[in-house]
């Protein structure tokens, strides 16, 4: 069995931060992604949903199904990159699969997809 590749997550401001200032922005019609090279063995990832989204519980489930579109294109994804997911209004009424096909276009205009497949 190989390597495990798991997304780890940004959690300082200043990681944060260093994505927003170094990084590459694009953006799907639902998300904004945000990407930089890290230079680790792993991809970290950030979600950040602002107020605007609602409540806490409503912010919360945004976020969560933010975090697993990320991570259904873990086996596509390049090593050693910090993301960024910032959702647009749009996102808060999407469908899994909508939210899933923005982050996908999101991504791989960033360039940090491989492949052309469909885990």
């Amino acid at each position: 069995m190989g390597p495990r590749r798991t997304i780890g997550r940004l959690t300082r401001t200043e990681e944060f931060r260093r994505v927003y200032r170094d990084g590459v922005r694009r953006a799907s019609a639902l998300v904004v992604v945000h990407s930089s090279p890290n230079g680790l063995t792993l991809v970290r990832l950030g979600v950040s949903v602002s107020r605007r989204f609602g409540s806490a519980v409503q912010r919360n489930r945004l976020r969560r199904r933010l975090r697993e579109a990320v991570r259904w294109h873990r086996p596509r994804m390049q090593r050693g990159v910090d993301l960024v997911v910032v959702p647009r209004a749009a996102a808060a009424d999407a469908a899994y699969a909508e939210l899933r096909d923005g982050v996908s276009a999101a991504l791989g205009a960033s360039g940090v997809l491989t492949g052309n497949d469909t885990p």
